[in-house]
């Protein structure tokens, strides 16, 4: 019965030392909506990307997850791409696909993402080299 008693006190210790560091741990998190800006998503309780606003479809790679959301259309001086609209990834011209590039290597590193998204909500579809640029440089910055 002592042995009992025991392993009973120590789990229950345990468990207030765990609660206890869980309550100081989100005491010092910041609010969601402090230190972020508009283009920046919010993260998000799933991290699987099956939901259709997701900006890389199948190929979600470790924090982009974040991007698999529903928010407004953001733009990032790319307004020039919704001429694209009802395009397929095969029926772009090479100059076509340079305006795709020069957008896609003009953006902010934090950026990335939440283009991506953008263009999937506005119903583009990015040619499928720059498709698989896009999934490159996303990938190496969920690596760094």
């Amino acid at each position: 019965m002592i042995p009992a008693l025991i392993l009973l006190s120590v789990l229950a210790a345990v468990g207030l030392v765990l609660y206890l560091w869980d309550r100081h741990t989100l005491r010092h998190m910041p609010p969601a909506s402090e230190g972020t800006d508009e283009n920046t998503p919010a993260p998000v309780a799933s991290s699987t990307c099956a939901d259709d606003n997701c900006a890389l479809g199948d190929v979600c790679v470790g924090t982009a997850a974040i991007a698999c959301q529903v928010e407004p259309v953001v733009y990032y001086d790319d307004e020039e791409l919704d001429a694209f609209v009802g395009r397929s990834a095969d029926d772009y011209t090479p100059d076509e696909v340079e305006q795709w590039r020069d957008v896609l290597y003009t953006l902010q590193p934090g950026d990335l993402i939440g283009w991506g998204q953008s263009v999937k909500k506005r119903a583009l579809v990015m040619p499928t080299a720059i498709h698989d640029e896009f999934v490159m440089l996303a990938t190496e910055r969920t690596m760094q």
